[in-house]
């Protein structure tokens, strides 16, 4: 099965209300994720486009954290989008952790794998149960030159 799809079986618990609850009762959390990282993703459905920009991550507390995403998206066309986005997550464990970047009221489910200071993996926008939108993303530390 594919990343996507995984991600789609995941989302409907995640949507359900478990995303913001801590697994162990929230314990202090096996990863810090505070901070600025570099965000980049790739959507590919329905149409192809590619976004660049900042995640930050200001508050952490246990396994929940918050932060905004500010960033650029440009279609296969060469239009460009701002995006600004209120974050919600939750480190997973340690090498995983699930988040939603809601740009207006829609989220953007993030469900990514840990590796050091980066994080690599998919998301989907839904919109009445539909995927109306879906890609791939990678986020890095420190943002900087």
């Amino acid at each position: 099965m594919s990343r996507i799809g995984q991600l789609g079986l995941l989302l409907p618990l995640v949507l359900g209300g478990g995303a913001c609850q801590s697994p162990a009762g929230g314990g202090a959390a096996p990863v810090t994720v505070v901070g600025q990282w570099g965000y980049a993703a790739t959507q590919t459905s329905p149409v192809g486009a590619t976004i660049t920009g900042t995640l930050t991550i200001s508050q952490q507390s246990g396994r929940d954290f918050q932060g905004s995403l500010d960033a650029t998206q440009v279609d296969g066309q060469g239009n460009v989008t701002h995006l600004s986005a209120v974050v919600s997550g939750q480190v997973l464990d340690a090498s995983a952790v699930e988040f939603a970047a809601f740009i207006g009221l829609t989220g953007r489910q993030h469900l990514g794998t840990i590796a050091g200071d980066s994080v690599h993996g998919a998301w989907v926008e839904q919109t009445s149960g539909a995927v109306t939108s879906s890609g791939s993303f990678a986020a890095a530390l420190p943002v900087g030159p």
